[in-house]
């Protein structure tokens, strides 16, 4: 059992006693850290991100802790239903542990691995609400900059969550700086849901947050993201160079969503905002 450090007071943990908690399962991991389900003392499953601090240099760590720090600023500071919901913090033993709120369900990604393609009534329920978190986070001056259905939770009862925001920024905060670093990273990740102006580094803003949507939708409608028959350089130059245009959705899907997903894998200034597209007939027709 590992003790925390005082949480901060929330609606869950009792401000009095030092919470304890017991380590289970690895849920996921995450651009930054491993995820692991937690059983509080006072009897509440609870998501446990937890980041080893890089101790090697000082200023290593210093520059971990600086980031940690700034997606607990984010997180602590959003309060929305399709958001996980932030529950505190702890640091023991060079480990900083984020609290939070534990989704059962899995990501849409896992879902995907479970059932196959979503059903277009699904997946426009899942989009409307992807949505309702985007607006909401663009109002607030965040950008999330790694949606995709890895980052999307899913609740029993239908809603779904945005997590990880490892690469979440405030808008005033985006530096140039560290822009390469960051890019690396995502391709070891995945570039299959980036946009063409973050690869190029030509300005990460909230339409970029738009792309990756679409790129989400394409991959809840047809189980992969598009360009996923190629490996992820190729994918990275093509998106990059922009040549020719992002694939379409399937024949068999309606018009609608067909023109949803186009509408967000086009031009940066062309691209809708949240608030555009959850007036979109795709959105509204499934309401």
């Amino acid at each position: 059992t590992l003790s925390s450090d005082k949480l901060p007071c929330t609606q869950t943990f009792s401000v009095d006693d030092t919470v304890t908690w017991t380590k289970g399962e690895v849920l996921g991991r995450g651009a930054y850290g491993t995820v692991c389900c937690g059983l509080t003392s006072q009897g509440q499953l609870i998501a446990v991100k937890q980041v080893v601090l890089d101790i090697s240099t000082s200023e290593t760590a210093e520059k971990e802790y600086i980031r940690l720090e700034r997606e607990v600023d984010l997180l602590k500071n959003l309060h929305h239903p399709n958001i996980v919901g932030f529950l505190g913090t702890a640091l023991t033993d060079n480990i900083i542990s984020i609290f939070m709120e534990y989704i059962p369900g899995g990501s849409i990604s896992s879902v995907l691995n479970r059932f196959g393609p979503l059903p277009e009534k699904v997946f426009a329920l899942y989009t409307r609400q992807i949505l309702e978190g985007v607006a909401y986070l663009h109002d607030n001056r965040v950008i999330h900059r790694d949606l995709k259905g890895n980052n999307i939770m899913l609740m029993p009862t239908g809603i779904v969550k945005l997590i990880d925001f490892g690469c979440a920024r405030r808008l005033n905060h985006l530096s140039t700086s560290g822009g390469h670093s960051d890019l690396l990273r995502s391709v070891h990740g995945t570039p299959y849901w980036m946009a063409p102006e973050v690869i190029n580094e030509t300005g990460h803003g909230r339409k970029s947050d738009i792309w990756s949507l679409g790129c989400t939708v394409f991959e809840m409608a047809t189980g992969k993201p598009p360009l996923a028959h190629m490996g992820k350089i190729a994918a990275l130059f093509y998106i990059g160079a922009r040549k020719g245009l992002m694939p379409s959705l399937p024949e068999d899907f309606s018009e609608e969503a067909k023109g949803f997903v186009k509408a967000c894998l086009i031009n940066q200034k062309e691209r809708p905002s949240a608030a555009e597209l959850l007036r979109h007939p795709f959105i509204s027709h499934h309401r």
